[in-house]
């Protein structure tokens, strides 16, 4: 059986964000897992991000997750941020971003607006159902297709997300879409962790991202 790949994410230091937790879910389930963040005693938002090993850190994982508020948090979570999809990219290492909903709602068309920047680097992306609500309403698009639209205009290879009710996922994909029931898994967040576990050895195509998704 092959070992599961390597994930990193740049979480803040209670571990509060998605993409703190996506990594530490991803752990649970025997997923080499890091979270990057500031040293004990260090303002998360006035950490050194430069003293990051981005390269070193990126040997030999598979995905670098992001959540999309962390922008918000202040300029070094930010800078980092953008940093570490750069040298994903370099290094070969996919990115994930997971758009959420900031705890400034009104700062979601800033934040949208720097993920998109960063769509060519973002291999999968994954939306909160709050998040698709709020971006499908900045963006005047009804909810119904929103995820399939935004795929055909950014070219992320995956586009997934949270349906309104909670219970499933929508993906979508350059060779089909469909969705996913995932109320075995309790939330979208778990969904995604073992989505990532599964991924990388499911087979390619569409009938690979398929049975990563019913893991």
């Amino acid at each position: 059986m092959e070992a599961p790949p390597r994930l990193i994410s740049l979480g803040e230091p209670g571990g509060s964000d998605n993409a703190s937790a996506v990594a530490l879910t991803a752990l649970g389930m025997g997923v080499p897992s890091k979270i990057v963040t500031s040293a004990n005693g260090v303002p998360f938002e006035t950490f050194d991000h430069g003293a990051i090993d981005w390269k070193k850190l990126m040997e030999t994982a598979h995905w670098m997750v992001n959540c999309s508020s962390m922008v918000n948090l202040g300029k070094s979570p930010a800078m980092a941020w953008s940093a570490s999809m750069t040298f994903a990219e370099l290094e070969g290492c996919r990115n994930v971003m997971v758009v959420d909903i900031p705890e400034d709602q009104g700062s979601i068309s800033k934040t949208w607006g720097l993920v998109i920047g960063k769509m060519r680097q973002i291999h999968v992306l994954f939306f909160t159902s709050e998040a698709m609500r709020a971006v499908s309403s900045l963006e005047g698009m009804e909810e119904d297709g929103f995820l399939s639209s935004v795929r055909a205009k950014t070219m992320v290879p995956i586009v997934c997300g949270i349906t309104s009710g909670g219970s499933s996922v929508s993906l979508s994909h350059a060779m089909g879409s469909f969705e996913v029931d995932i109320t075995e898994h309790g939330t979208g967040i778990v969904w995604l962790a073992g989505f990532l576990k599964s991924l990388p050895y499911s087979g390619p195509g569409i009938s690979g991202i398929r049975a990563a998704s019913s893991w």
